[in-house]
């Protein structure tokens, strides 16, 4: 026989079916460190993602350019992951842990796992 079965459906109770999940949290965790590579002055993010029911725990490395305010960077993380995971999968962000974990002075080379382009010293000012 060749060819491919039809899928069967697996209900639950109440007659509804499963709610789909294709937001694993591997991948979810991909598009977090995509969102927090996009902020500047940030390089080499690393995510570790929990989902537990409709809710995100999210946890986020960041090295920072050296110059840079902290408190603001880490502000403008969290504000641009939460917008984007609940615009992406309609998960509510529980909680986003935004953690500096280096800082990369202007001499330093590109940071491993970061774009090129975000290896210099950022002033505060953005320029």
């Amino acid at each position: 026989m060749t060819g491919t079965l039809p899928r069967r459906a697996t209900a639950v109770p109440g007659g509804a079916f499963p709610p789909a999940r294709p937001w694993t949290e591997e991948r979810l965790a991909r598009l977090v460190e995509d969102v927090a590579r996009l902020t500047p002055a940030v390089s080499g993010p690393v995510a570790t993602v929990r989902v537990d029911g409709p809710a995100a725990r999210i946890d986020l490395d960041l090295v920072v350019n050296y110059g840079v305010h902290l408190p603001t960077v880490a502000a403008a993380v969290r504000r641009r992951v939460t917008a984007r995971i609940a615009a992406h999968t309609g998960l509510a962000v529980e909680s986003v842990t935004v953690t500096v974990v280096d800082v990369v002075l202007d001499t330093d080379p590109p940071y491993p796992g970061g774009d090129g382009a975000r290896g210099r010293a950022v002033t505060a000012a953005g320029g």
